[in-house]
């Protein structure tokens, strides 16, 4: 998809890419919401220790249950926790190594 400076992307109205935008927006309001409400005082189980049975490039992490679990709890509190609780939360859950590439991007 096209940057959201460049305007949108070929074939999208701009009524439909206000839409978009507007969405995306209040979406990104409510994970930053739930951070605040829920995960600064409770952070989530890493997704290797909530689900052990599935390996980190197993298909239940992009569709369902586990892609909402990453995108929406996992990685909402490595988006938005402080740098001290991200390096306590590190040392408290070492990533396996196959897990590792969450803890390098954040």
């Amino acid at each position: 998809m096209a940057s959201h400076e460049l305007g949108p992307p070929k074939g999208v109205s701009d009524e439909d890419w206000k839409a978009f935008l507007e969405h995306e927006e209040s979406w990104q309001a409510m994970l930053k919401q739930r951070f605040d409400d829920e995960l600064k005082l409770s952070p989530p189980i890493p997704p290797w220790i909530k689900y052990p049975e599935h390996d980190s490039d197993s298909m239940f992490w992009r569709m369902g249950i586990g892609e909402e679990y990453l995108s929406d709890y996992f990685g909402i509190y490595l988006k938005y926790a402080s740098k001290d609780d991200l390096e306590s939360y590190k040392l408290a859950y070492p990533a396996p190594n196959d897990w590792l590439v969450w803890y390098n991007k954040n």
